[in-house]
């Protein structure tokens, strides 16, 4: 019985080997995984998780919790960072969440960014809306960034301008070169 018990664990020895040869040796040529999909994003550089529908909660020690909800994520271990499609991140602040929608995302753990290449939209619980080509999300200041031109609507008036800066803790928006139209309609709470 104890000649089996070692021959087992020869034997399940060599497969765990093989397996971390497998996923640690850089035999293989950088984007050959199937992170392909993330076009844009760069090489993994060592292993890789990849998930599927997937929600992930950061907690920053003494700030508010970070969520990120995606239909498929792929987690580089070594750079600390995630890259997803499909993506939800629900911001904490202090008037309440703020919902950020994209196709795609990738977050930088260790500088506590949000990285939106294609785009998204932003809303909050006050009814203010945002939607951007491309954005940029800091955790550690708060602030949600979008280089280039963006449109807010909120009660009563729609905003559109450049190089939105929308600090989601104390609740103020900036905007270049902004251009309102009032909705006096949704502003009253009447229809159409």
């Amino acid at each position: 019985m104890s000649r089996r018990r070692l021959i087992f664990l020869a034997g399940l020895l060599a497969v765990l080997g093989g397996v971390a040869f497998a996923v640690f040796f850089p035999w293989r040529q950088a984007g050959t995984t199937d992170s392909g999909a993330f076009a844009g994003a760069e090489s993994p550089a060592g292993p890789e998780i990849v998930l599927h529908d997937v929600e992930m909660r950061e907690i920053r020690r003494g700030e508010a919790t970070y969520r990120l909800v995606s239909e498929r994520a792929t987690y580089r271990v070594i750079p600390e960072k995630v890259s997803a499609s499909g993506v939800t991140v629900v911001l904490q602040g202090k008037r309440g969440e703020v919902v950020v929608r994209a196709p795609e995302a990738r977050w930088d753990m260790r500088m506590g960014q949000i990285v939106l290449p294609a785009g998204g939209t932003a809303e909050d619980r006050a009814g203010w809306s945002a939607f951007v080509d491309s954005a940029r999300i800091s955790l550690a200041t708060s602030v949600f960034s979008a280089p280039g031109e963006a449109r807010l609507s909120g009660p009563g008036l729609a905003v559109a301008g450049d190089n939105l800066v929308w600090n989601w803790m104390e609740g103020k928006m900036e905007l270049e070169r902004p251009k309102t139209r009032v909705l006096p309609a949704r502003a009253l709470g009447g229809k159409g």
